[in-house]
């Protein structure tokens, strides 16, 4: 039977968002024994390249959906409305949420204490300054949604104006990443226009721009990269390495996407399986880990437990199976409604039942 170069595609970045959220995860679950049970504990912060993994993924889908909207005279709002559909949701949940838990129980939270002004702000992912001078939302996580909403509001501008998505976009990106060279970025807003790390969704755009010209990496050169990619990823010094040559550019991000772009993965079918559908619930993953994790790891705190070789593969995996639980029946649900409900207001035509649709 041949084998759908869509398909592999599809399931491949499926894979990756898993993986992607997953090194985020892990990331904070050392933070967290750090922070809760052990100061003597180290946090690993190879994780944290999870995310430019995210913005990479984000601007290929981005770009790849932005072709099929961009002939339709409705495509910039329809772009919108199916972002807004998929990011606010589930973040306006876990924002309640972590607002609840703040005013009933205050000492839970040991970080990001909230006022009216940036519960706000966190609500509607305006970017504003916590009380500690940083960029972060109420729920801390949801610092890369100010990025990704970024991006998106760009994208929709192109699409709005007819013009070129990846020509429009990056040139708005790129040039805000150099003004940042030159201008000191006091406000908020500034900081996330001008951070270098929207450079990620631009790298993600140039890697669909090749791919739906038909471009693919040699399977050598593929595996190759991914192996640096990774290295770069696990091993501190070559990510001191990295820093040192391209600054705070995530190359490992790219390599990794493009690498797998180009590679089909055919054995372990039932686990490639299972890494499918744990990249569908990776956002539900991402969104709800910094609640659970840190009650796991006071739960088991309370039963003497205080190993971190302990600790953070029962978190991760606990983690890992309430998530994709959300994502069911919880996530899916909000999307829908939220889909349908915009759906109703924006437009005349025949409200679309998406109920067994997935969103990009």
């Amino acid at each position: 039977m041949a084998i759908n170069e869509q398909n592999v595609r599809d399931e491949n970045l499926q894979i990756l968002r898993f993986v992607a959220a997953a090194l985020v995860l892990v990331t904070h679950i050392t933070f967290y024994i750090h922070d809760r049970i052990n100061l003597g504990s180290g946090v690993w912060h190879g994780g944290e390249s999870g995310v430019p993994i995210f913005f990479v993924i984000s601007g290929f889908v981005m770009y790849l959906s932005g072709q099929k909207l961009s002939k339709n005279a409705d495509g910039a709002k329809r772009f919108l409305r199916r972002r807004i559909a998929r990011v606010f949701p589930l973040y306006w949940l876990i924002t309640t949420l972590k607002v609840t838990i703040a005013l009933i129980i205050p000492a839970l939270i040991l970080h990001n204490r909230p006022d009216l002004l940036s519960v706000i702000g966190s609500y509607v992912l305006f970017p504003m300054l916590n009380a500690v001078g940083e960029v972060r939302p109420i729920h801390g996580v949801a610092w890369t949604l100010l990025h990704e909403m970024l991006f998106y509001y760009v994208f929709a501008l192109s699409l709005f104006l007819r013009q070129p998505t990846f020509v429009f976009t990056s040139l708005i990106i790129v040039g805000m990443s150099v003004i940042g060279l030159f201008v000191r970025a006091e406000s908020a807003l500034a900081q996330v226009c001008f951070n270098t790390i929207n450079l990620m969704f631009v790298s993600g755009m140039a890697l669909a721009l090749g791919y739906s010209k038909g471009f693919r990496l040699p399977k050598g050169l593929a595996l190759t990269l991914l192996g640096l990619g990774l290295a770069i990823l696990l091993i501190p010094y070559v990510r001191d390495l990295r820093h040192y040559f391209v600054g705070d550019f995530h190359v490992e991000g790219v390599m990794i996407v493009a690498a797998l772009l180009s590679i089909k993965m055919s054995i372990f079918p039932n686990f490639k399986k299972l890494l499918v559908q744990l990249g569908d619930s990776s956002y539900s993953l991402y969104m709800i880990h910094p609640i659970l994790a840190p009650a796991i790891c006071v739960i088991l705190l309370k039963f003497y437990i205080q190993s971190a070789y302990l600790i953070l593969p029962i978190a991760f995996v606990s983690c890992v199976c309430i998530a994709h639980f959300v994502y069911r029946y919880i996530e899916t649900p909000l999307n829908t409604r939220m889909r349908n409900f915009l759906e109703k207001i924006f437009t005349s035509d025949t409200p679309i039942h998406i109920a067994n649709k997935k969103l990009p």
